[in-house]
């Protein structure tokens, strides 16, 4: 990439801070690892990259391997989407949030908003409200909204299809039905929806519940894709929340390499269910954590946009541009949060924040600070958008795409990052399969392996967290911070409702539509796809709540397996 003479400059200015080096320290040897334990050096140099094909592996803005971003211009022409994660309560507590944070400028592309609502735990696993399993979990941690009338409650007025409505529901069909259902009788085409499923049938190893079967789990997933590549061309099918592996202890490269793996045996399944890559590509996107070591995220961002960008051309044909982009939701790191003094989270939630728009993010999630108390209350919902807020109108950095680009260091992590990362994925497709890898618990054994060496740094005093093991404040003079809480009458008024909407419905009408939703569940192990999201959509014209629809799949489909237990 450099001229000789350029190289020899470098060898020769190197060689003198060698000497500098060991005049003043007298031979010390100085060395230095990423988090993921990638090695590097005090100073990097033209030679580093001397190897690095511009062409090739860096190029421009826009133009393939889109390393350096999917847009010639980006930030500039269209800024990102601050779409803070918030649901809580009933519909109407959520809708108050969302229309709170749409006041203090939340804003998704071209005008629109994005509303990025996260159900609760019962919904997460197709539980109705009175399901006695659920007791005690109603409305924490997300919204419980089972029903067309809820998705009312929450979203009338809102026009679905000039905002994006982002469903982050682990289960996704029956909650996905019925939107779809709730959307028709507003009137909104499914054509011209915009939005995100997330389609998280296969994340048992990373949770710690049991779920599908991860034999079937992918099935599911390609039913979804294979709905969307015909009826929902804008909106986005899959979501690969590497955020919760980052959670679960991932480094910066399992993260890299997991995630991708995940992508593949998604795409593998839409490829056995005949979808052209080209129409089912665009729909998959990352929920990426950017975390504390501030290069190494943004190198592993800049891998794995390469590696997206030549998975789908090489490995899956694709012609597109936008099957070949890559589609990242930013949620910023919150295993690296401290319930000790919360209001440093303020600092550690602004550098990731910051890594994550150098890295050319296409939308951003800060937790509030008191997120290891707690769920944000208002103000410090408020804080996270304010914080994105500042970056974007005050820093400047806007101007420029990919402004670390050319960095010697930079572009050499980049590479280490993507051939790490690679041999990882390799490794996986060794031993059968990223399903094989999630059936034997060894996926879960590396992220549990990490956050062991992770904890026992900081456990040793070889690790530093400001306000934990170094620079504490005693207990006594810790600031009080005022916790958030769920209103208590919530799950009350939530069965109250359940049950008069099941007393309220044709029940034959409803039967007659679950036993259908069962029989297409079948024709999908066969390898019949098509037919099940019409079916679960009929499911939710009838009134089947959504434990009644993952009722009718569970069968079929295998549920309660454990797989964390096998790590």
């Amino acid at each position: 990439m450099f001229d000789e003479n350029t190289l020899k400059q470098a060898k020769g200015v190197k060689q003198k801070w060698s000497e500098l080096l060991g005049k003043l320290y007298k031979g010390r040897e100085f060395k230095g690892t990423t988090e993921s334990g990638i090695p590097v050096k005090p100073f990097y140099t033209p030679e580093d990259v001397e190897d690095i094909d511009f062409e090739k592996d860096i190029g421009a803005p826009g133009l393939y391997p889109y390393m350096r971003d999917n847009y010639p211009i980006h930030y500039q022409y269209m800024p990102w989407i601050n779409q803070q994660t918030h649901g809580f309560g009933l519909p109407e507590h959520t809708r108050e949030r969302m229309d709170m944070l749409a006041r203090e400028g939340m804003k998704g592309y071209f005008g629109g908003r994005a509303y990025n609502i996260v159900w609760d735990v019962p919904s997460h696993f197709s539980y109705d409200p009175d399901a006695p399993e659920v007791h005690g979990y109603v409305g924490k941690d997300g919204v419980t909204c089972v029903n067309e009338e809820d998705f009312e409650r929450l979203l009338h007025d809102i026009d679905l299809t000039k905002n994006n409505i982002v469903l982050i529901a682990s289960d996704t069909i029956p909650v996905f039905a019925h939107y779809l259902a709730y959307a028709e009788k507003r009137g909104f085409p499914w054509s011209k929806l915009r939005g995100n499923t997330m389609n998280w049938f296969h994340v048992g190893w990373w949770w710690p519940s049991c779920y599908w079967d991860p034999k079937h789990a992918f099935k599911l997933c390609a039913e979804v894709a294979h709905f969307c590549a015909k009826e929902m061309p804008q909106w986005n099918h899959s979501n690969l929340e590497c955020h919760a592996m980052h959670g679960l202890g991932a480094n910066a490269l399992q993260e890299l390499a997991f995630g991708l793996a995940n992508a593949i045996a998604i795409a593998d399944e839409c490829m056995n269910a005949k979808i052209n890559p080209d129409s089912f590509m665009p729909g998959i996107g990352f929920q990426i954590a950017n975390g504390n070591d501030f290069f190494e995220y943004i190198a592993m961002f800049r891998a794995w946009r390469r590696m997206w960008a030549r998975i789908a051309k090489e490995r899956y044909g694709c012609k597109k541009p936008a099957s070949m982009h890559l589609r990242v939701h930013s949620h910023t790191s919150c295993i690296d949060l401290t319930a000790q003094q919360p209001l440093v989270n303020l600092i550690r939630t602004t550098l990731h924040a910051l890594g994550a728009m150098l890295s050319g993010t296409t939308a951003m999630e800060l937790p509030g600070y008191d997120e290891p108390l707690g769920l944000p209350n208002e103000e410090t919902a408020t804080l996270s958008l304010r914080i994105q807020q500042v970056l974007l109108h005050e820093t400047n950095i806007k101007n420029v795409v990919d402004p670390l680009g050319g960095s010697y260091y930079m572009e050499t992590l980049t590479n280490q990052m993507e051939e790490a990362a690679w041999k990882i994925i390799n490794q996986i497709e060794e031993m059968g399969g990223f399903v094989k890898a999630m059936e034997t618990g060894w996926l879960t054994k590396q992220c549990r392996d990490s956050a062991d060496r992770w904890r026992s740094k900081i456990d040793n005093n070889e690790r530093v967290v400001v306000g934990w093991n170094k620079y504490a404040i005693p207990e006594d003079k810790e600031l009080e911070y005022k916790v958030f809480n769920v209103d208590p009458e919530v799950e009350r008024i939530a069965v109250e409702r359940i049950k008069d909407y099941r007393a309220r419905r044709d029940q034959e009408k409803t039967n007659d539509a679950l036993k259908k939703l069962n029989e297409a569940a079948y024709r999908v192990l066969k390898g019949d796809y098509g037919h099940l999201m019409p079916a679960a959509i009929e499911a939710a014209r009838a009134k089947a709540t959504i434990g009644e629809i993952c009722d009718a799949l569970k069968k079929p489909f295998g549920w309660g397996y454990n797989v964390m237990a096998k790590a």
